[in-house]
């Protein structure tokens, strides 16, 4: 049997306990990966994106979060968008495929702005291997696997200038990191992830566009966690800024957007937690957006720029 150190037990369980109550992994480029947290976001963007995540969190130590997502949405009809989205998550000896379908409607609320109302539903595939490590207390537990269905809502106004989104992407308990086979309790969650998100568009000149924006999550038993961010974009082609996760972290990001069409992105972490100086967090996003000549949709006027 495969043993493990008491510091990488220790770990495990916590974010065992953590992933119990937050289901969903944190992204430094939200802006662009918001259909993973919000279904209304579906159908905002263009008649079709497809975007492919990887975040790899705390490099270098043994069992850290690492987490893929692929997602694509788009507008099928007048008012209505409709979403994909796999998530893999691997923490530890613990690894679970969330795949869900968004869809939203769109309501026009006034000349340029538009509000977006969006549901989620989905099932989730987990496996944890945890006759493979022990606790501190070398206690064993079996390994455990199956799957739950779980549903969310959502909401989001935005116009060329300004976003707004609220949503609680999972409602129902997640018996996923359960020690005993037969606690499999259902129903609604006591740790219902709450976010809220928003963000601005200034033009400093003709070439230069100013994009502050903030991402708040609230469950009942974690901290707040609050994301500041800041970032420059350059002749629709370049967008570099920082962030401040409160009490977390200090990020960097770069994109070079190709076309208007295809985003390379990168954002690097720093841990500024007790957790030691030197945890470092790196996440990549690929980002197509494909708009189709002809087809009517709902907007008469270019989608917000997030």
């Amino acid at each position: 049997m495969k043993r493990i150190t008491p510091i990488l037990s220790g770990l495990i369980m916590l974010f065992s306990l953590i992933l119990t109550a937050q289901q969903t992994p944190h992204y430094t480029q939200y802006l662009y990966n918001m259909q993973t947290i919000n279904p209304a976001y579906v159908g905002a963007r263009a008649d079709l994106t497809i975007a492919l995540l990887n975040r790899s969190q705390w490099v270098g130590v043994e069992g850290a979060p690492k987490t893929t997502t692929f997602s694509l949405n788009g507008r099928i009809a007048d008012g209505l968008g409709l979403g994909f989205s796999v998530i893999n998550d691997k923490v530890g000896l613990a690894e679970s495929t969330n795949v869900n379908i968004d869809a939203s409607y769109t309501l026009v609320v006034s000349h340029y702005g538009r509000l977006s109302l969006g549901l989620k539903g989905g099932a989730s595939f987990f496996n944890n291997n945890l006759s493979e490590g022990v606790t501190p207390d070398n206690e064993i537990y079996s390994s455990l696997s199956g799957s739950y269905f779980n549903v969310g809502v959502g909401a989001f106004y935005y116009n060329e200038r300004f976003f707004a989104g609220l949503s609680m992407p999972y409602l129902l308990k997640t018996p996923e990191f359960r020690l005993e086979e037969t606690d499999n309790s259902t129903g609604l969650s006591e740790n219902i992830n709450t976010f809220f998100a928003a963000g601005m568009l200034f033009d400093i000149n003709e070439k230069i566009k100013f994009k502050p924006s903030t991402l708040i999550k609230y469950a009942p038993n974690l901290p707040l966690s609050i994301d500041f961010n800041a970032n420059i974009l350059y002749d629709e082609k370049i967008e570099f800024g920082l962030s401040y996760r409160y009490n977390d972290s200090a990020n960097a990001m770069f994109a070079v957007v190709l076309n208007k069409k295809l985003r390379i992105g990168y954002a690097y972490d720093q841990t500024l937690t007790d957790l030691g100086n030197n945890l470092s967090s790196h996440e990549v996003i690929l980002l197509l957006d494909l708009d189709f000549k002809g087809k009517g949709h709902w907007l008469d006027n270019m989608s917000c720029y997030f």
